[in-house]
């Protein structure tokens, strides 16, 4: 048995089930994430905004809004596209970031540290989300069609490996070692799932432990994270362990239900970006455990939609950029968790569909969407949905036997 074929489930043994229960599992845990994260991002950013403005507190709430709009038209067109236009337009999206991340290196603006931002006029938007969609495609395409050549140091390079490279390199011009991990993970993943030899792994996970070393002395910020990570009791509460010592003071109020809706405290400027990086803090703060607990419940359901696809799909390229995809949104949500809940040092990536942040948002539901259109066409799922009317057709019939009766 091949290392490829070793790795993935083929259809014909993978679990019995509904061909639609994938979609419906990405659907429904996207619902709640969103839902969620707008109701957290409404209390959140009110007290922010009135700093800017002066007496607007839904400022920012507004431009959530919008990116939500944008980000679910994006997700509902993207799920009807067929294969075959996720499969042409994914070096497309690939190359456009990667210039666009070239302008970021050349012209772009910092924030936190990190330089990964474009203006446009009023709006700002950060090309490396764009990227994460852009190289989980192009990783399916190009791994995809060379997988029987993996087992070759070229094989694997080119122009999957390459392209990985050149997408990371840019990122890390940028300073933003949290996207670049968040990198990693997805081509991990698509190498995983295509059949990279282990040998292979063990050479880049050596290589990536001396890249986080010499990164890790190119920053004081970055030390001073790792250094309040691991020594929380001599680190200033007003200094570096101010996000992680407020962020557990949140959850620890909480409590079982919480405080309710908008009732944070921390959120009054005691919590740096509890908007964003720490929104599950306020999470914890306003709707407790059972709060948490529902958002973890809600990346469960999308890990295992992940794996259904893995496993049931015939096509390799939804294989293995189903894997990216899944890699990136949940591998990104459980390192920003750990990071709330104290298990990993501050590394500023965003909680993928909850956070604010247009250009995450947007972005994340996009490749919701690249996910749902790969469900659609999950073997037995096209029959199953042909079979089912739709919710109007099922309206229009009842109104007409009410009608005929």
């Amino acid at each position: 048995m091949t290392a490829t074929a070793s790795r993935r489930t083929s259809t014909s043994s993978a679990p019995s089930g509904s061909p639609v229960l994938t979609y419906y599992l990405i659907a429904a845990a996207t619902t709640v994430l969103v839902v969620v994260g707008l109701a957290v991002v409404l209390s959140s950013t009110s007290m922010s905004a009135l700093r800017s403005t002066g007496d607007n507190p839904y400022s920012l709430f507004i431009i959530q809004v919008i990116a939500l709009g944008l980000g679910s038209v994006a997700l509902v067109i993207g799920s009807r596209m067929p294969l075959a236009f996720w499969k042409r337009v994914a070096f497309p999206i690939l190359a456009a970031s990667m210039v666009l991340l070239l302008l970021v290196y050349f012209t772009g603006e910092a924030s936190g540290g990190n330089k990964n931002w474009l203006r446009f006029g009023p709006v700002t938007f950060q090309p490396s989300e764009v990227a994460k969609l852009g190289l989980a495609l192009f990783l399916g395409v190009a791994l995809a069609v060379g997988r029987k050549q993996l087992n070759t140091l070229k094989g694997a390079l080119v122009p999957g490996g390459i392209a990985a490279l050149l997408v990371l390199c840019l990122v890390l011009a940028g300073r933003d070692m949290g996207t670049a991990i968040v990198i990693c993970l997805m081509v991990a993943a698509a190498y995983w799932v295509a059949g990279l030899p282990l040998r292979y792994f063990a050479v880049a996970v050596g290589m990536a432990l001396v890249g986080v070393m010499v990164l890790l002395q190119d920053g004081d910020s970055r030390g001073g994270r790792i250094d309040a990570w691991l020594n929380p009791e001599t680190c200033d509460p007003q200094g570096e362990c101010m996000q992680t010592l407020h962020g557990t003071w949140a959850l620890a109020s909480g409590g079982l239900w919480g405080l309710g809706p908008g009732m944070s405290r921390e959120k009054w400027g005691y919590l740096p970006v509890a908007d964003s990086d720490f929104i599950f803090s306020i999470i914890g703060e306003e709707y407790g455990l059972v709060g948490t607990v529902t958002i973890l419940i809600a990346f469960g359901m999308l890990a295992v939609a992940v794996h259904r696809l893995v496993t049931r799909h015939t096509d390799p390229f939804v294989q293995i950029a189903a894997a990216a995809i899944g890699a990136w949104i949940i591998g990104q949500a459980s390192i920003n968790i750990a990071v709330v809940v104290g298990l990993a040092p501050v590394t500023g990536v965003p909680l993928p569909l909850v956070s604010s942040g247009g250009s995450s948002l947007i972005v994340s539901l996009a490749a919701i969407g690249v996910l749902m259109a790969f469900a659609r066409r999950e073997p037995g799922a096209p029959e199953a949905f042909a079979a089912r009317p739709s919710v109007v057709k099922k309206s229009f019939a009842v109104v007409a036997r009410r009608r005929r009766g």
